[in-house]
């Protein structure tokens, strides 16, 4: 069974882990090992990641959404996120995988 990870600032991985989404904190000088080391897992059907700490691993992220038969990345804006939420976490997914739900 695959399982949702999410990487960001503490209070937003705090905010997920509610929701019983397992969780990352990381940093900007850390998301790239922190992204590598959820993937790494092998059982990560959708890793959620913060915008701000997106920002520098967007070629990764697309690695990873083009060549991985089994993993997404999702970027969602952080609860400190000032632009916030512009729609449902579900929509963010649909989105990333091209599917309306």
């Amino acid at each position: 069974m695959k399982n949702i990870y999410i990487i960001g600032d503490m209070h937003t991985v705090s905010a997920f882990r509610l929701s019983g989404i397992e969780g990352v904190v990381s940093g900007r000088d850390s998301a790239s090992a922190r992204l590598e080391e959820v993937i790494g897992k092998g059982d990560a059907g959708i890793v959620v990641i913060t915008n701000d700490l997106a920002e520098d691993l967007q070629v990764r992220i697309t690695e990873i959404n083009l060549e991985s038969l089994s993993t997404v990345v999702i970027e969602v804006p952080g609860i400190d996120d000032t632009r916030g939420f512009r729609r449902s976490v579900v929509g963010y997914i649909a989105e990333a995988l091209g599917i309306a739900l």
